[in-house]
């Protein structure tokens, strides 16, 4: 099954917002926490990254899941 482009556009989108959100945020957060500066911070970019690829792999599962779930919810909805 191939997945729409839809789907991989949702998921491109979401892994950029969760990406560029997480590290504002998180340089916010580590920069009001005592002892915590940018050299620090920085060892945790790569666990952001694996995070937010694992967050835009969900949204984008979940979206085909559905929509298959909906074209099939249909399909049984026709037949009565």
């Amino acid at each position: 099954m191939k997945p729409s482009s839809k789907a991989v556009m949702i998921g491109c989108i979401s892994f950029f917002v969760f990406l560029y959100g997480n590290l504002l945020f998180g340089g916010l957060v580590g920069s009001l926490i005592p002892g915590g500066d940018d050299f620090i911070n920085s060892y945790f970019y790569p666990l952001y990254t694996a995070v937010t690829l694992l967050i835009s792999l969900i949204i984008s599962c979940t979206y085909i899941v559905l929509k298959k779930n909906q074209s099939d919810f249909l399909d049984k909805m026709e037949e009565k």
